[in-house]
């Protein structure tokens, strides 16, 4: 341990507490799901009201297909990025394997800062760390798209009393949304890793490739064409 902290300096220190607390500041203002009379304030917390929505108009239909065929969509985007996060893993474990290539072919970069053996293979361990991250986000994810989908099966048939439509909405919707809180997580932690790379160039080029992130997806969630779109038809709804 002694080791690691003589090779471990404070720019690196302080890159790395910058990334976690973005990482903690942006989940809680994007992951947080509104209470049900309470605006929402990002995009996705719109789109967690439209699934409310979607669930309540799915009560109505005496067949949901489409609805059991829109989640499987998402069950098998998810898949996907779970078997990657595998892959990549792999790929990283072969890495630090020849970490002592890869260290001097880094530390041939005439713009990279110089560092030791080992606080690289420290980085890479972290970049699989990430990866790892992202792939318990996605099978979690997974795993509540299959809740989700359960409860579409088990919804009662039309016509259906107004208290036990919103709550079955509301619930239906809650485990979809937490669903899709997970696999944005697993998201996430895939841009963090494209932030990280910068780490091997310079503790300042990773401090602000994450703020370059972190601002990227604020624009998207209150200030993109896509939120505009989102939030006319969710006002258009009466939301």
């Amino acid at each position: 341990m002694a080791i690691i902290w003589s090779q471990w300096n404070w720019p690196d220190s302080l890159a790395f507490g910058w990334m976690l607390m973005l990482w903690f500041v942006y989940g809680r203002f994007a992951d947080k799901l509104p209470a049900d009379d309470v605006a929402p304030k990002n995009l996705n917390q719109m789109m967690h009201q439209l699934r409310r929505l979607w669930m309540r108009r799915m009560l109505d239909r005496p067949e949901r297909i489409l609805d059991s065929s829109l989640t499987g969509h998402q069950v098998n985007s998810t898949t996907f990025f779970a078997s990657t996060s595998m892959l990549i893993i792999a790929g990283l474990l072969s890495v630090l394997g020849k970490a002592a290539d890869a260290h001097a072919v880094i530390q041939s970069f005439g713009f990279a800062v110089i560092s030791s053996e080992l606080l690289f293979e420290l980085k890479i361990l972290g970049l699989i760390g990430l990866f790892m991250v992202g792939f318990y986000k996605f099978t979690w994810a997974l795993r509540q798209f299959n809740f989700a989908c359960t409860l579409i099966g088990a919804a009662p048939l039309p016509p259906v009393e107004s208290m036990a439509r919103d709550r079955f909405a509301d619930q239906a919707a809650r485990v979809m949304s937490l669903a899709v809180v997970s696999f944005n997580g697993g998201i996430r932690s895939y841009y963090f890793a494209m932030a990280w790379l910068c780490w091997f160039i310079h503790p300042l080029a990773f401090v602000v490739a994450n703020g370059i992130v972190v601002l990227v997806w604020l624009k998207r969630q209150v200030n993109s064409r896509s939120q505009a779109s989102v939030a006319e038809y969710y006002d258009a709804t009466g939301g």
